[in-house]
């Protein structure tokens, strides 16, 4: 049933053998997001998404980042990408980066993607922050409370770490209230490749306000 609630699931980093099938996850989650279809464009659409998860998974996992996928028994439910401050986003991408991401996408896809990093780190309140680059929830899961286990999840990593906050940009607005629920605030609308989305924040006190109010 749709609105039925799974169990808790089990949080682990991803083997190299296990980005296969989280890409196809990635891919799935993202197939409709705006910001996506406006900035690859309608033309080989599905390719150029399919390449883009491919090649920024593997990228981030080779780079040690945080690639965590969700279980529930052995079924990989749910997949989250999270980036630290060491890691170079927007202009400071590595070339090989933009070059892999250019043969996959096109190089209008690959600025805009540059685009929209440097654009959340200038607004972003300090240099000490994880973003959340992508996440995706298994298709035959959703709207069953997996989405806020994941980002509880993050959120509880976070505050685990030397970290001041940990950002997402979220670009359907149906999402805003389920990270609002964790304790993101909104910071600013950002508009890129003509979609505007929200930029969300979670910090350590934002969190403690959220214990203590339950």
């Amino acid at each position: 049933m749709p609105g039925e609630q799974v169990n808790t699931v089990k949080a682990v980093y991803l083997t190299a053998e296990e980005l296969r099938v989280a890409a196809s996850l990635l891919y799935n989650a993202y197939h409709d997001d705006l910001f996506f279809q406006q900035a690859f464009g309608r033309q080989s659409y599905g390719q150029k998404l399919r390449a883009a998860m491919r090649e920024e998974l593997n990228e981030l996992w080779h780079h040690q980042q945080k690639v965590i996928g969700f279980y529930l028994e052995d079924v990989l439910v749910g997949v989250a990408c999270v980036v630290d401050k060491e890691y170079p986003q927007g202009e400071s991408r590595y070339w090989y980066w933009r070059l892999k991401m250019a043969l996959g996408t096109g190089w209008a896809p690959t600025r805009n993607w540059i685009e929209r990093e440097d654009e959340l780190k200038r607004l972003l309140p300090t240099d000490n922050y994880w973003l959340l680059q992508l996440i995706a929830v298994h298709p035959q899961y959703q709207r069953k409370g997996l989405g806020a286990q994941l980002v509880q999840s993050l959120t509880e990593l976070m505050a685990d770490h030397e970290v001041d906050g940990l950002a997402v940009f979220v670009s359907q607005q149906e999402h805003e209230s389920l990270f609002e629920q964790k304790g993101f605030k909104r910071l600013q609308k950002v508009t890129v490749a003509d979609v505007t989305g929200q930029l969300m924040y979670c910090t350590k006190e934002s969190q403690g306000e959220l214990a203590r109010s339950c």
